[in-house]
């Protein structure tokens, strides 16, 4: 296909796909050790305010993380078919990841309480949460790890099966070369018959015997 500037449109490499999902399973990996939200906990002493990270307030965006990571490298390894199913696990995964964010987002307390919890003894918190940028780019990761799965797709249409791809093709009008075990039958058939022949009193060299 030649786009009006004139130059044709190539479909994307599998090493453009998997170098896409890694840094997509790097960023949301990454997005779990961020912090998601704070609130103030009001304790013996003083007031104390307690953070969550994104593997705390939504545990999914870890596993989700390692998942992707692990399909970045099954789309490296695979041919054509494990390639199409790691674009169906893509779409699985970005939809769990912008689930889970989603979820935090609509009700932020339960992870915050929890985290209370820990350092005051009871789940409670002073004032209403604050939530920080990262949870609404953990949604947008999801979407764009499902929307990696159309890339993965296109580059499986260039994928060969391991090993063919580096396979000659025979030169036309060439003979094929025989196998060395065949090469090493032959050359033991012709000595038994050379011995056959000098058993008989004939000279082996002869033509006839060739």
């Amino acid at each position: 296909m030649t786009t009006p500037g004139g130059s044709s449109r190539r479909p994307p490499t599998r090493g453009r796909a998997v170098v896409v999902v890694l840094v997509l399973g790097v960023v949301t990996f990454g997005l779990s050790l961020l912090t998601w939200a704070s609130a103030p906990v009001p304790t013996v002493l003083a007031e104390q305010t307690v953070t969550v990270s994104g593997g705390d307030a939504a545990p999914a965006t870890t596993a989700t993380g390692l998942a992707v990571l692990a399909t970045a490298l099954a789309v490296a390894l695979g041919g054509r078919w494990v390639s199409r199913i790691c674009a169906v696990a893509l779409v699985v995964l970005g939809a769990l990841l912008a689930a889970a964010a989603v979820g935090f987002l609509l009700d932020p307390r339960p992870p915050l309480l929890a985290a209370a919890a820990a350092v005051s003894g009871v789940r409670e918190i002073s004032a209403e949460p604050s939530t920080t940028p990262w949870p609404y780019l953990a949604v947008a990761a999801g979407v764009l790890v499902a929307a990696s799965a159309v890339l993965v797709l296109r580059a499986a249409r260039t994928t060969t099966a391991g090993g063919r791809r580096f396979e000659r093709a025979p030169a036309a009008g060439a003979r094929p070369r025989p196998a060395a075990g065949a090469e090493a039958r032959d050359d033991r058939v012709r000595a038994m018959d050379d011995w056959d022949a000098l058993g008989r009193g004939e000279d082996p060299t002869e033509p006839e015997h060739r």
